[in-house]
């Protein structure tokens, strides 16, 4: 038996409203889910800057690695957005919406999108340890999302797979990246020595 759009919507559906809140939660569950949602997403970012701020060249080309990786499958995600947009929970409507969002295009999720698409760029640069973090906490911001009622179940795995996607074509790139990458962080390192030098002058 072939799995039809109707049949998926359905799966989608109900497992969405097995996952959102129900209308009178408690307020510690919404205040997690709330950072979930909402905040988690931050850390991403966060461990870039870490990386990048090691002032160590193959921290630094793994953090250009998933900035490359993330900038490609956002890019992927406006494309899908525009020519295949779908409702999000309470533009359809179904369940229940705790935090308030625009009424766009719910597939796939950009929040969901960059935390796996920095995550899998780490894990596919051997970063084990820092993706397995990172890994565990995407999926706490999808069931935030989701539990939160701005985005379904199938927006969490089409993000998955465009991120992954967009992590292995570039990490197959990056012998043809490390030239440029390298660029990159000579320039940085110049222009932080040429602040350095001028503070001194001064």
């Amino acid at each position: 038996m072939f799995l039809t759009s109707e049949n998926a919507e359905n799966i989608n559906d109900t497992v969405f409203l097995l996952l959102n809140a129900p209308a009178h939660a408690s307020t510690a569950m919404l205040s997690f889910g709330n950072a979930c949602a909402s905040w988690l997403i931050f850390i991403y970012p966060l461990a870039l800057l870490i990386y990048w701020f090691s002032f160590n060249r193959n921290h630094q080309q793994v953090a250009l690695s998933a900035l490359l990786t993330s900038l490609i499958a956002l890019s992927i995600n406006v494309i899908i957005g525009d020519f295949f947009p779908h409702p999000r929970p309470f533009m359809v409507p179904i369940g229940h919406t705790f935090i308030s969002h625009v009424a766009d295009a719910s597939f796939p999720s950009d929040h969901m999108t960059l935390a796996c698409a920095i995550t899998m760029s780490l894990l596919f640069s051997q970063r084990q340890i820092s993706g397995a973090v990172l890994l565990v906490m995407s999926g706490f911001i999808a069931w935030g999302r989701i539990y939160m009622g701005v985005h379904f179940p199938g927006d969490m795995l089409g993000s998955v797979l465009v991120a992954l996607g967009c992590a292995f074509a570039v990490n197959k790139a990056e012998p043809l990246l490390t030239p440029l990458f390298d660029k990159l962080c000579n320039l940085h390192t110049y222009l932080l020595g040429y602040l350095k030098l001028t503070r001194v002058k001064h």
